[in-house]
């Protein structure tokens, strides 16, 4: 049996413990969970009635669940097996694109923060943007448009990748791949606008119309460390600070040049792990909300830029989410304003910033011949 099978089993097993360790803690109270549970069974108009924080596709996903028997117990359950099936489809998009090299790489590196990934949902919206880009890879244009636009409905961050609808033109591939993505898009954002017109979009991208920077976020651990004054809880997240919905949306408007650039250009010289690394980790720095979740986001990315030979961006995002993990292990100490606790956050966030310098250098040195 080869390493990297060896290493991919092994790491599989983890994520199978963990995995049923959430599974069977799924019934009880949990921030998160509740919140969703909340979500998925209060009567009324969603956006409209009360607040939402997530796309259309996860708000159907919690309605559906909210559904089964025995209540918030099943609801649980629902959550944790969708993320150990999202754990799957991750896993199987990569080494169907990539082998089983880039399989154990992510199936390794995610291991500091499974905790999260499987009490939290971005596995959904993960599983969806590595099977767009593996489909992609595999010249699968159905694959590639249909699963874009369904991991944009679990969260907005897979729209970083939309520029592989069309780079490199393939001509009638590509056509379908922008009529398949066009279609999924068309069905979700009409049904979010049926509900709640644009509403709906303002509090996704505002959580809820928070008024506060996160405090893992890098302007909000700047505030953080500066004074904790103004620390709160607030839309479900620690804060601080002052900001804004405008402030949010510009932010995002201001990160969506470089993001699409980086994806357009990892596909255009054919290194989509490293245009996927700096693409994402420019939104997260350039976000009022930065949950110790969403490096999750980074793990397909550093597993393909690993196997696409861009070794030092792949360690780098393997470190983020080291990281993360390190200072969210102290969490309670980050919430009662230690420096020390603190200094780890600005730590992984300085870690953040050298894997987006990192993967935006090596797009811009590598030659266009490199496609």
């Amino acid at each position: 049996m080869s390493r990297p099978r060896q290493l991919l089993i092994a790491a599989l097993l983890v994520h199978a413990l963990i995995g049923a360790t959430a599974a069977a803690r799924s019934g009880a109270p949990a921030g998160d969970f509740d919140r969703y549970y909340e979500i998925g069974g209060t009567a009324g108009r969603p956006y409209v009635d009360y607040q939402v924080e997530h796309p259309i596709g996860t708000l159907l996903v919690f309605k559906s669940l909210a559904r089964l028997p025995r209540g918030r117990a099943s609801f649980g359950l629902g959550v944790v097996v969708l993320d150990l099936i999202g754990d799957a489809i991750i896993v199987a998009s990569l080494v169907w694109g990539w082998g089983l090299v880039a399989a154990a790489y992510f199936a390794v590196t995610i291991i500091p923060v499974l905790g999260l990934f499987f009490n939290r949902i971005d596995a959904w919206s993960t599983a969806a943007a590595i099977l767009a880009v593996a489909g992609w890879r595999r010249n699968r244009p159905l694959a590639l448009g249909v699963a874009l636009a369904i991991g944009a409905a679990f969260k907005l961050w897979p729209l970083v990748l939309v520029p592989l609808l069309v780079v490199p033109w393939r001509d009638r591939r590509s056509l379908l791949a922008l009529a398949a993505f066009a279609a999924t898009a068309a069905a979700l954002a009409g049904a979010a606008l049926w509900l709640a017109g644009a509403t709906s979009v303002f509090q996704v991208l505002t959580f809820r119309g928070a008024r506060g920077w996160q405090i893992e976020s890098l302007v909000g651990n700047i505030i953080h460390l500066a004074s904790p004054r103004t620390l709160r809880l607030e839309s479900g997240s620690w804060r601080i600070g002052a900001t804004s919905g405008p402030v949010a949306v510009a932010m995002f408007l201001a990160a969506a040049p470089i993001c699409l650039w980086s994806s357009w250009r990892g596909a255009r010289i054919n290194r989509i792990g490293a245009g996927w690394l700096a693409s994402v980790s420019a939104l997260l720095l350039l976000s009022a909300l930065l949950s110790a979740q969403f490096v999750i986001w980074l793990a397909p990315g550093a597993a393909i830029a690993w196997t696409d030979g861009d070794k030092r961006s792949a360690v780098v995002a393997t470190l983020v989410v080291l990281a993360t993990q390190i200072f969210y292990s102290f969490y309670d100490f980050v919430l009662a304003s230690r420096t020390p606790a603190l200094l780890l956050v600005l730590l992984r966030n300085a870690v953040l910033v050298a894997l987006a310098v990192f993967a935006l250098t090596n797009l811009m040195r590598q030659p266009s011949s490199a496609a």
